[in-house]
């Protein structure tokens, strides 16, 4: 079924085919006009936050650097005249409803980013004296900065700390940060970290709730299947791809190089750990990850000796 929004949702073409996020939200499959095919949320497309792959506001950044806005408004502010170019591209002396006269970046302008001078009120000022935040505490206003509004908090381990609005309220901020040491110690003793790596996270097989492909680690992005691998806190790219078995390919074959050689080394030097500590000591478990001559991916195990049988 076609609802309305689906067919105004400026450059984007949207179909019924859409999956779910780990937040139960939509993301529907659109192709651009230019040709681009993504899944975007369901909100931005309800709303307008999103209307192209992209391609369009890159349009309106040429036109904002070589169309003449003299006289034309963009929400309260009217534009003057040409204020001279900067790092952000052409400004324009613009006058706001309101009387003041300010120089705004012309991307700004065309892409409605700035609608007025900052006179108006926004949904930050409200006053949130005495709410409560998950551990935290707002207690007054430190300061007015650029549109932001900083609350000075109180935690609930004691900690006193200067916190945004948009943190509190819409990021769900939950503690100065004790609760993620908290958490992090907590992960440290509950799972088994060895060379900069968890290897109870590489004996999953999980698939994350909001992947586009139904394979992990393989997603769909601008018409193609990317397929990567996380390894020791790094990202490593395995390539794009026309079709999704050859992503899954790529993918697998990772795996089978990094999580599965990882499992069976780490066992192999457990067993030995536990039955002689002081040559554990002295040769500490170590992965190192390259990439050989095709590109592939291809770890180093150490201590070499485990492997080598040698003592």
């Amino acid at each position: 079924m076609v609802e309305e929004w689906m067919k105004n949702a400026g450059r984007w073409q949207v179909f019924d085919t859409y999956v779910t996020t780990s937040r139960g939200e939509k993301k529907y499959l659109c192709r651009c006009d230019c040709g681009t095919e993504r899944y975007v949320l369901e909100r931005s497309l309800r709303y307008g936050g999103s209307q192209s792959c992209g391609c369009l506001r890159r349009q309106r950044v040429r036109e904002a650097n070589t169309h003449q806005l003299e006289g034309k408004a963009f929400g309260d502010l009217r534009v003057l005249r040409r204020a001279g170019t900067k790092y952000d591209g052409v400004r324009w002396l613009c006058v706001c409803s309101c009387g003041k006269e300010i120089e705004v970046a012309g991307t700004l302008l065309v892409t409605g980013k700035k609608t007025h001078c900052g006179c108006k009120a926004q949904y930050h000022f409200a006053d949130i004296t005495g709410e409560r935040f998950s551990e935290l505490t707002a207690l007054y206003v430190q300061s007015r900065e650029k549109g932001r509004v900083i609350w000075h908090c109180r935690c609930s381990c004691g900690n006193e700390v200067d916190i945004s609005y948009n943190e509190l309220v819409y990021s769900h901020r939950k503690s100065c940060g004790c609760r993620k040491e908290a958490h992090e110690k907590q992960l440290h003793t509950t799972l088994t970290h060895v060379s900069g790596t968890s290897i109870d996270a590489v004996r999953s097989k999980k698939t994350p709730v909001d992947n586009t492909s139904g394979t992990k680690g393989v997603y769909f992005i601008r018409g193609k299947y990317v397929a990567k691998i996380v390894f020791q806190k790094k990202v490593y790219y395995l390539g794009s791809y026309a079709v999704i078995e050859e992503a899954i390919a790529a993918r697998r074959k990772a795996e089978e190089a990094l999580f599965d050689g990882t499992v069976v080394h780490y066992e192999h030097w457990k067993a030995r750990a536990d039955a002689d500590p002081h040559w554990a000591a002295e040769n500490p478990f170590s992965v190192c990850v390259g990439r050989n001559a095709s590109g592939e991916l291809e770890p180093t195990f150490l201590p070499t000796a485990l492997w080598k049988g040698q003592k």
